[in-house]
């Protein structure tokens, strides 16, 4: 892997991408600049982080007239959802255009930027698309800040002398805790429940999702791309699916993930995480204190609505890694080890029991 050190930017670090990516850059010998509108819980030893609303043009330039003066790598990993999708493209587009124009502004010696999308680009969070999805397949019909992001990169790269590169990952696993958007969480959350009520862990989610093919991606095989994207020439101004490099159906994992929690496995039985959590939230509090767990708001860990969105979808997820591997990136990550060990963490962290 060729690995330039620089100075990076960082947009959205307190997010599982944001924090994932700081943490490696850092261990490389990076200096590593942070936005968010508050610091990362916890925090980021040898970050450092600027308060910064990415919204708001003149506050960015503003925050980062000094420390933007040095920057060479952005890596993008902000969003500010909307349930309108035309509001929420304007608005995080504009986020990208604000966060490289505030480096601009301060003479920063900006060579590359790097911005971390989806599946939701081929529609995965609309219906059935064609699989294994393809870089270059057709766009969703229905619009989406990723596309928005990614013409303003064609274009202003060019014109302003940067590369860009963008990922596309699809359902985070590995640790986080404040970013309640991670599948893991909501199984680690789910499954403890399943424990302390004496019951099987069941799928709470549809047959169909439980029995369709399914893909995750790693935070550290994440990261580990968007590292190389930013220092490779072969990734410059291209755009790459990231997921492990097999894929599975929660039907086969469901027994070994049963196994960690020392529970009997279930089968289907649909059911709203979105009340469970919530009708859980004052004795998970009181237990994590009674058995020194560290985190006590269960909203801080996992998102039920995140968990009901993502376990009702009935079509295969399935995305193409040929384009990446031919351009030389051979990490290899496994479904089941991802899973499992993000697991692991969560307890190892005495996020659970």
């Amino acid at each position: 892997m060729a690995d330039e050190m620089g100075v990076a930017l960082i947009a959205g670090v307190s997010g599982i991408v944001g924090r994932g990516i700081a943490t490696r850059l850092l261990d490389a010998g990076w200096r590593v600049i942070g936005l968010s509108r508050t610091p990362p819980l916890p925090g980021i030893e040898g970050l450092e982080h600027v308060p910064a609303d990415l919204t708001d043009a003149t506050a960015m330039r503003q925050a980062l007239a000094q420390a933007g003066s040095a920057v060479t790598h952005i890596f993008y990993a902000g969003r500010a959802p909307d349930p309108d999708p035309q509001a929420e493209a304007a608005r995080n587009t504009a986020m990208l255009v604000n966060t490289v124009d505030a480096v601009r502004a301060a003479g920063g010696p900006l060579v590359h930027v790097h911005a971390v999308h989806g599946t939701k680009w081929y529609g995965s969070h609309v219906g059935p698309f064609k699989t294994p999805a393809a870089e270059d397949d057709s766009r969703c019909p229905v619009p989406n800040f990723y596309f928005d992001q990614h013409d303003w990169l064609e274009a202003e790269g060019p014109r302003q002398d940067f590369t860009w590169s963008t990922t596309r990952p699809h359902l985070l696993t590995g640790f986080s805790l404040g970013y309640p958007h991670n599948i893991t969480s909501v199984i680690a959350v789910h499954g403890t429940l399943c424990r302390r009520a004496g019951r099987a862990l069941t799928f709470p989610g549809t047959q169909g999702h439980f029995d369709r093919v399914s893909q995750v991606t790693d935070i550290d095989l994440l990261v580990d791309a968007m590292q190389w994207c930013a220092t490779t020439p072969a990734a410059a101004n291209q755009a790459f699916n990231i997921v492990n490099a097999d894929y599975f159906r929660w039907k086969d994992v469901w027994p070994e993930i049963a196994a960690f929690f020392e529970v009997e496995p279930g089968g289907v039985a649909p059911e709203s995480l979105t009340d469970a959590f919530a009708g859980a939230a004052a004795s998970w509090r009181a237990t994590a204190e009674r058995d020194g767990l560290s985190e006590p708001d269960i909203n801080r860990i996992a998102s039920g609505p995140y968990g009901d969105g993502t376990f009702a979808a009935t079509w295969d997820d399935m995305s193409s890694t040929v384009k990446i591997r031919r351009a030389g990136f051979d990490r290899v990550y496994s479904c089941r080890d991802s899973l499992l060990g993000a697991l692991a963490a969560y307890r190892s962290h005495r996020v659970i029991p």
